[in-house]
């Protein structure tokens, strides 16, 4: 697969996660000369395993990737570049005009956003070396492999409550480890939990204890340590959307992208998938809406002009009805 940077394509894909791969596949099929950028970064970099993905439950991320990137060998129509697509604009005509790696200039007639979103992590001694062993961040990802365990979940915020009590799917116990001085947990809330038996720890969390992959719980500020096998964590996450939002994309409260049924974006001729898009933020999920882009896409282009060396497009289905 060419890494070098095309000035002109039919498709421009901004990430190259599951999502992106996904709509590459399927532009790829489709023959339509697509670029994708991808910075490297990935949400699941951390996790050993993906879970609950048909006929590769489980699968590396690294194993998944690799895969995906040597499906995509058989399209030499689609590109893939390591960088960063740093704006998008939109001229009078609909064209599409993005700057790669500072300076590059790439023209597209259609756009695919799949920039995923950035986790807020918990400040707490051994995050990063227990992260996606025995600390997680979705319940539908690692939610089984917490069965017959000792849970905690990390936070404060009004949602937690009702993070932590999804948990008795699959824990022996859960307990609330709330890292503040101040939880915003009301009454009705407090009342629930101790109907469910899940304790709330008021305290700030200081480390981690044990060696990764043998958690043996959370210390605390005034050297407590309040026990447990496995830690989740339910913080806030930053959409990656400012591309979307320079192009006008219309977006929900969250800053996820508004789609419709087919990925497309309230402007025309710009697609989003992945995790930027749902709240279902599962690979699973991620590489569906992907597909329905590149498919919704590369069909858009039919009776358009494509860009060389694509070859012409099949006139439009409503020609012929």
């Amino acid at each position: 697969m060419s890494t070098q940077l095309p000035d002109a394509v039919d498709v421009l894909v901004v990430g190259g996660g599951p999502s992106g791969l996904a709509a590459a596949t399927w532009l790829g099929r489709y023959q339509r000369f697509t670029l994708v950028v991808d910075a490297g970064e990935y949400r699941n970099s951390a996790a050993d395993h993906v879970h609950g993905l048909l006929s590769r439950d489980p699968v590396a991320p690294q194993e998944l990737r690799a895969d995906s990137l040597a499906g995509l060998e058989q399209y030499p129509l689609v590109r893939l570049h390591h960088g960063i697509v740093n704006s998008v604009s939109r001229d009078e005509d609909g064209l599409f005009h993005a700057t790669v790696d500072g300076s590059h200039q790439v023209s597209a007639t259609r756009i695919v956003l799949a920039t995923g979103i950035r986790d807020q992590f918990p400040h707490i001694g051994g995050f990063d070396e227990h992260y996606g062993i025995d600390v997680h961040h979705c319940p539908a990802c690692d939610g089984f492999n917490a069965l017959g365990e000792d849970v905690l979940v990390l936070g404060s915020s009004s949602r937690i409550p009702g993070f932590a009590a999804g948990f008795l799917e699959w824990a022996r116990s859960v307990k609330i480890v709330t890292n503040s001085l101040d939880p915003h947990f009301d009454e009705r809330q407090r009342a629930a939990l101790r109907d469910h038996g899940i304790k709330v720890v008021e305290g700030i969390a200081e480390a981690l204890v044990g060696d990764p992959g043998q958690l043996r719980g959370i210390s605390l500020a005034d050297s407590s340590l309040v026990p447990g096998s496995r830690v989740f964590f339910s913080y806030r996450y930053l959409p990656t959307n400012d591309l979307a939002a320079d192009l006008g994309c219309e977006l929900n409260r969250d800053g996820s992208i508004v789609v419709n049924k087919y990925q497309l974006t309230s402007i025309s001729g710009v697609y989003a998938a992945g995790d930027i898009t749902t709240n279902l933020k599962l690979v699973p999920v991620a590489i569906s809406s992907g597909t329905i882009a590149g498919y919704a896409c590369a069909a858009s282009l039919r009776g358009h002009g494509t860009t060389p060396p694509a070859p012409p497009p099949a006139p439009p289905a409503r020609w012929f009805i």
